[in-house]
């Protein structure tokens, strides 16, 4: 006879060893230094993440709307004859930077109506075209150098460099309008062409080169004008007396208290909005305080884009 093995019973949910089995779960508090370090850091990502999203989308919206308010200023003073034709204005005072000039045009490009400013510091390439101010203005007897930006904020250099020989421009200014026509384009240490001689007029496009928002050099489109030129002002300003804002590449410093008190007003942000985290709850405090912190980081952020460089 074959004895079947009997399989031993195990103790099922009701009985009284199925609580013996289960091992007992301890709710541990969390420290609470923790947690402020990590709600801290959550902030700090946010103010990154806004960063990102100003220099590469927000700025060209900041743009579209600058270059719109510069558009009809700029043709307010072309009607009046008041733009000016120098460095100086007709008081006799330098044109103070981000003072509109002329007005640029490439329907090749698909540039209808990009304002030129003065100065290319960061500030003023943020704008729209920069105007060097040791050079003549575009349209004038000589050499101009306009900057303008490859990416953020218009990115109306990444357009430049689509340029090739032989296309062409206009620009319109207080003194009128002119044609230009692409010669080439040259990195650093290529050749460069022959100055201008007698009342012959040139224009460099100035801007970044490399992958979009990770400039590399800088590239340079040279111009030659093939309308008459306009007669220019004497300069005022050398070229040794220009700041190193606004050479190519340059970045301005000038804003650093401004910053400094924007980043104050940004942690006392996130220390209260940690404050009601703990007070109302998760939700409630990230309905209150997102809103502020984002707008705080975006004025922050703007403030930051003037530590890049000009031509990014």
């Amino acid at each position: 006879m074959t004895t079947v093995p009997r399989t031993p019973l195990l103790p099922g949910p009701g009985t009284a060893f199925a609580g013996a089995a289960r091992p007992r779960v301890v709710r541990l508090e969390p420290d609470a230094g923790a947690v402020t370090i990590s709600r801290v850091l959550q902030m700090i990502s946010i103010v990154l993440l806004v960063l990102v999203v100003d220099i590469v989308a927000i700025s060209q919206v900041q743009h579209y709307a600058w270059q719109n308010s510069l558009y009809q200023d700029v043709r307010l003073h072309l009607a009046e004859g008041s733009v000016p034709t120098g460095p100086a204005g007709a008081d006799g005072q330098v044109v103070a930077p981000g003072t509109p000039l002329a007005v640029f045009r490439a329907a090749e490009l698909g540039i209808d109506h990009e304002v030129i400013v003065e100065g290319t510091a960061s500030a003023q390439t943020m704008q729209g075209i920069g105007h060097l101010r040791s050079t003549a203005l575009p349209c004038q007897v000589g050499t101009s150098v306009l900057m303008a930006r490859a990416s953020a904020y218009g990115g109306i250099g990444g357009a430049w460099s689509r340029l090739v020989p032989g296309q062409r421009f206009s620009v319109t200014m207080a003194q009128g309008a002119c044609t230009y026509e692409v010669m080439g384009s040259r990195l650093a240490g290529d050749q460069a062409p022959p100055f201008p001689i007698g009342r012959e007029g040139r224009l460099i496009l100035t801007t970044a080169s490399g992958a979009p928002f990770m400039p590399d050099g800088v590239l340079r489109i040279d111009t030659k004008l093939v309308t008459d030129a306009f007669d220019r002002p004497p300069l005022v300003l050398p070229d040794a007396a220009l700041p190193a804002s606004e050479r190519a590449m340059g970045a301005d410093s000038s804003g650093a208290f401004g910053l400094l008190l924007l980043l104050e007003v940004l942690v006392a942000a996130a220390l209260g909005a940690t404050w009601l985290w703990k007070r109302w709850g998760r939700w409630e405090s990230w309905i209150v305080a997102v809103p502020v912190i984002a707008t705080i980081g975006l004025l922050a952020a703007t403030n930051v884009n003037s530590f890049l460089p000009n031509l990014l």
